[in-house]
């Protein structure tokens, strides 16, 4: 009676391992889609577009900025960088002239180098940590790193598509 039960029990175990063996899936740990920001940016033409280095009145009372672009060398713990990677950062200043604040962590960035793939590089060593999470206040400013790698050569296009309240803007440039 007892090994019958112990045997009941090895075979549930065994079931419940196997059923749960197909719930994993494999990680490379490299967002190699970079359309999760693009379903924000790429539904809907840009409203406005723009080059980097000169700041864009937006309207509403909102300025945004996109400082040049320029290589830097990722750090041990960057996130989504691979070596072969072209890696770019780049200042962003919003500025909130309006009445009320703004939510900057709703911004989503898609990128792309032509059809070459782009992700988005977080790396805390060369302080890019993304765009604040914060709320902008009515009439302050924030200027923050963003930064950005692609399986591309340099010179090749860097375009940006930025959604930032009901703007979408068209951000080309040129990998340094």
């Amino acid at each position: 009676m007892n090994q019958k039960r112990v045997s009941q029990v090895v075979l549930i175990g065994l079931v419940a391992a196997l059923a749960l063996t197909g719930c994993g899936k494999k990680d490379s740990g490299l967002n190699t889609n970079p359309g999760d920001a693009s379903v924000f940016t790429d539904a809907a033409a840009p409203t406005v577009t723009t080059g980097f280095g000169a700041p864009l009145d937006l309207g509403k009372e909102l300025t945004i900025t996109f400082q040049e672009n320029a290589v830097f060398t990722p750090g041990k713990f960057a996130s989504n960088y691979q070596k072969g990677m072209v890696a770019n950062k780049f200042n962003i200043t919003v500025e909130n002239k309006s009445g009320k604040e703004l939510d900057l962590a709703s911004m989503a960035i898609s990128m792309k180098s032509g059809t070459d793939t782009c992700v988005d590089i977080l790396d805390g060593d060369n302080n890019i940590n993304g765009a604040p999470t914060e709320p902008l206040a009515a009439g302050a400013s924030a200027t923050f790193t963003y930064g950005v790698g692609c399986i591309a050569k340099v010179g090749g296009p860097l375009e940006l598509g930025v959604s930032l309240g009901s703007e979408v803007v068209g951000v080309s440039g040129t990998l340094k």
